[in-house]
């Protein structure tokens, strides 16, 4: 089985949140090491994002109409690269554990990508899961 490809958004349950939940995120890019990167897609910005305008500028507005899946108007958290191995990632989709859900579309993707590309707050790094 193929893994993800740059813009497959997932929905999975993550224990690393709190409280722990099912949530959506989009996959970004991969290493040579194995590691994918993702954005998670949350319904609301966080206060303490709200409260920095580089993390701000970096929540990308996505609309139901456009993500069925979605129940309200969400954003991409495009602040920080998370990251899952790629072998836990295939064993989760083929075992129902996570679920694809669609893509981001071509221009939410090339915007999202270009932004994270010129933004600062990433590393020289991390930035190569966006090229």
């Amino acid at each position: 089985m193929k893994a993800a490809k740059r813009g497959d958004i997932f929905l999975r349950h993550f224990t690393s949140t709190k409280p722990p939940k099912d949530k959506f995120f989009v996959v970004i890019g991969e290493d040579e090491s194995g590691l994918v990167g993702f954005f998670f897609i949350n319904s609301n910005i966080n206060q303490f994002v709200q409260r920095h305008k580089l993390m701000l500028d970096m929540q990308m507005p996505i609309k139901p109409e456009n993500y069925g899946f979605l129940k309200y108007f969400s954003y991409v958290a495009g602040h920080e690269l998370t990251y899952i191995n790629k072998e836990l990632l295939i064993s989760e989709l083929e075992s129902g554990r996570m679920q694809m859900k669609g893509r981001l579309t071509e221009t939410d993707l090339d915007m999202l990508l270009d932004a994270a590309l010129k933004s600062p707050l990433f590393s020289e790094h991390e930035k190569q899961f966006f090229k």
